[in-house]
């Protein structure tokens, strides 16, 4: 492969907000471009939900924020910090890891705490990119704006890779706001289908399609850096974000089903019930986690980010989403993508477990790679 000359590039995308999914899809993107053989950082501008974020008048959000998840916010908030007092020592845990993770695998650049300082910042990227997760999201609790490189220098290279909406569609009082920023970018890719349409509809341009930068790497990439689980005999993976009881009855339907116990990885948040019939894991870190991945039987979950890593790692799998809510396009396009549309469930469905181990991983990976190829050509175009 021809390896381009070094050029320097910075990319700002979801960081340091205690998530797997949010974490390993950074890591992924700085891997790959540092693969290919380009110098990148990750400009460490904290996401408003990480507790030192300063927020500030410029950084109010498109969208005034409802008393009702105003009090959501608040109420994670509590439940984290309760959390960590009631268990301080998995708390201290899990942020070593998390920390550690990041020092030992990611560069980042100095510390950006609010919007003020990012946009006054001297910086001297050649090449700007806005990574992938629901950066975008006109529902975010803070001004999207820096995700769509407003604080770069006008005359510099300005990439979208696999940024998401997060929703299917954006309420058109919203249109003139979003074409602004999209007409800043010089290269525009998403995430999801449900993407493509909205940019097509907002700005008249064509964006392409491309894959979560998880996807980018390989089973054996993601090996190396893995912190293995010793298991000493098979287990369902149940990785999900709050407590749900549909899930759960899942879970124990499999479990009845395959005699396998349950390890679930859970956030700060998720309660910790006396259960005998479940292994709770809260203070695991994203080395460790991709260990648990790598040795699961099965897996469950209500994660995107879970359901890419159960395609990574080869593992059958069922991933559920809520019934009352519209916003599973990233899922949905995911399981477009890979022809498994049937692993796909809403809350209430029924599930004919006989079909539990049938997936054919070798056609989902032929599929995968058509894009994949698809997506790192982008970065190639891009970026020279």
């Amino acid at each position: 492969m021809h390896v381009p000359e070094m050029k320097k590039i910075g990319i700002i995308t979801i960081l340091n907000v205690n998530n797997y999914g949010a974490e390993l899809q950074a890591f992924a993107l700085h891997h790959t471009l540092k693969k290919m053989g380009y110098e990148n950082e990750i400009i460490n501008y904290l996401y408003y939900k990480n507790p030192n974020y300063r927020s500030e008048r410029l950084s109010a959000p498109l969208i005034k924020i409802s008393v009702k998840n105003n009090l959501k916010d608040f109420a994670l908030k509590w439940l984290d910090k309760y959390s960590a007092f009631k268990y301080p020592k998995l708390a201290r845990v899990r942020k070593k890891r998390f920390d550690g993770f990041h020092k030992k695998y990611t560069a980042v650049s100095k510390l950006y705490k609010s919007y003020s300082e990012l946009y006054n910042a001297s910086m001297k990227y050649e090449t700007y990119i806005v990574g992938s997760d629901q950066v975008w999201n006109p529902n975010n609790g803070t001004n999207i704006a820096p995700y769509f490189l407003t604080f770069a220098p006008k005359d510099a290279n300005k990439v979208s890779y696999a940024s998401s909406f997060g929703v299917g569609s954006v309420d058109s009082a919203y249109y003139p706001q979003y074409k602004d920023w999209l007409n800043n970018l010089t290269h525009i890719s998403t995430r999801e289908a449900d993407g493509v349409n909205i940019i097509k509809e907002v700005t008249g341009k064509d964006a392409l399609h491309v894959v979560d930068p998880t996807l980018l790497l390989t089973k054996e990439d993601w090996q190396e850096i893995m912190v293995p689980y010793e298991a000493k005999e098979p287990y369902i993976l149940f990785f999900i974000f709050k407590k749900n009881k549909y899930a759960e009855d899942l879970a124990y339907e499999i479990q009845r089903k395959t005699g396998y116990k349950i390890i679930r990885v859970c956030k700060n948040e998720m309660p910790l019930e006396a259960d005998d019939k479940i292994l709770n894991i809260r203070d695991y870190g994203p080395a460790e986690f991709l260990g648990l991945y790598n040795g699961a039987s099965v897996v469950l979950t209500t994660s995107f980010h879970g359901s890419i890593f159960s395609l990574i790692f080869e593992k059958p799998f069922y991933t559920i989403t809520p019934a009352s809510k519209n916003n599973n396009s990233r899922q949905e396009s995911l399981m477009d993508i890979v022809g498994l549309q049937e692993r796909l469930l809403r809350e209430g469905d029924n599930v004919d477990l006989n079909n539990l181990n049938n997936i054919d991983f070798k056609t989902v990976k032929d599929k995968l790679k058509r894009q994949i190829d698809i997506s790192i050509e982008f970065l190639i175009q891009s970026l020279n």
